[in-house]
């Protein structure tokens, strides 16, 4: 397996290949200057090929933010979750919808997938996937860090206990006397709740249901990280805990056994000592005063271009609040954008995929992988899991609401 310190630079390499659109920057100037930091995160394809690794950054996102409540949209066609790790898997995804459409029109070409049967695609043999992430994953797996959690108020800030509608997930990233609890992301302590949970728990998640997410489980059996190495805030027990332990005794009904292709995956978690040039302890280590980026972007291979988002959509569009965007404002990894294309794998693949499916409904046909979700949810560990609601899934391919009375 290649060594973490080279699956951070392959990632941190093709990011700084990019365009400085949506990056960092300085605010102010003289005594006023302050530098922007945020997270980066991506996925790095490791190929063996006779005994020697060859890596690949197919998918990286950065951010630091999140929507609140009041800034979703119903038509799915903004980012609700801009925080790195998670812009980096929804980049992934698009990267594997693009790797699909080009097996429809050449089953030969080179592709980390292979077809299994009529439909049915599984990772090559000789493929791994990793996940670098320059910060330790916010919520369960930073609680040990040592962090002074008052430094960056928009990730990491040391908020009271909150509950949330008689429900078991926690407002606040960090709680001490609640090891291994689900925990929403909530901004600051005085904001508008959000409905996204915490980068731990949504890998911990990955590490059961495969990070081809529900989409794309009719077509492609489940994709498990083989290791997630991790630069500032590093703590192995933390980690362990929150990504590992929390579901190793997640199915404990032997009646009701996992599903075919799923399994507990347990990855190798690793610390890298290659340093993010605008993370905050870089940073801070260069005397500068620091400041959280608005902006985050995503960039995959096979994409035309690199995007920038501010509040989860393209940077200099403006948010349509009660209606959807046009098509070519659509940022490309959104519900609806990853939707629309799957629908059209579908008709590439001659598979049945009814125009009028809402993006829930197209969630649901995979029938084991709601299986496994729902043990994964009925679990101690997790039967706090706040889901989006219906109202906000209600939408078919083309950004139209399909059901009226939502």
């Amino acid at each position: 397996m290649a060594q973490p310190d080279q699956i951070a630079c392959c990632v941190i390499d093709r990011y700084n290949t990019l365009p400085k659109r949506g990056k960092p920057t300085s605010k102010g100037s003289g005594l006023n200057r302050k530098e922007e930091w945020t997270v980066l995160a991506g996925f790095v394809v490791e190929e063996t090929k006779a005994d020697k690794a060859y890596l690949t950054c197919v998918a990286l996102g950065t951010g630091l933010k999140c929507q609140n409540r009041k800034q979703l949209s119903k038509f799915g066609d903004s980012i609700r979750d801009s925080h790195a790790e998670v812009i980096a898997r929804r980049a992934f995804v698009a990267y594997l919808i693009e790797q699909l459409s080009i097996l429809q029109s050449d089953s030969k070409s080179i592709s980390i997938l292979r077809q299994i049967k009529y439909g049915k695609y599984q990772l090559c043999d000789n493929i791994k996937v990793h996940l670098y992430t320059s910060l330790c994953p916010c919520g369960d797996a930073t609680i040990d860090s040592g962090y002074d959690q008052n430094i960056n108020e928009e990730r990491c800030a040391k908020r009271p206990r909150r509950l949330l509608e008689n429900n078991d997930s926690i407002r606040g990233s960090r709680v001490p006397d609640s090891p291994g609890g689900l925990r929403l992301k909530p901004g600051r302590t005085d904001s508008t709740p959000t409905l996204s949970m915490s980068c731990s728990d949504k890998i911990a998640r990955w590490n059961v249901l495969g990070v081809q997410g529900g989409l794309l489980a009719s077509f492609i059996e489940p994709i498990y990280l083989s290791s997630i190495i991790i630069g500032d805030l590093f703590n192995h027990d933390s980690i362990d805990r929150a990504l590992n332990q929390r579901i190793a005794n997640a199915f404990v009904d032997a009646k009701k056994p996992v599903a075919a292709g799923y399994r507990i995956n347990r990855c190798k978690m690793t610390y890298t000592t290659v340093n993010f040039e605008r993370s905050q302890t870089e940073l801070a280590e260069r005397g500068v005063e620091t400041i959280t980026a608005d902006a985050s972007l995503y960039w995959y291979l096979g994409a035309k271009a690199a995007v920038a988002l501010v509040n989860g959509i393209r940077q200099g569009s403006k948010p349509a609040r009660y209606k959807c965007q046009a098509e070519k404002l659509w940022p490309d990894i959104c519900k609806l954008a990853l939707f629309n294309k799957v629908s059209n794998l579908a008709k590439l693949m001659s598979m049945e995929f009814p125009k009028e499916l809402t993006y829930r409904q197209a969630k649901q046909r995979s029938v084991d992988y709601n299986q496994v979700k729902s043990q994964l949810f009925s679990s101690p560990q997790f039967k706090g899991w706040v889901c989006s609601p219906v109202e906000l899934e209600s939408f078919d391919c083309t950004g139209h609401i399909a059901i009226d009375d939502v």
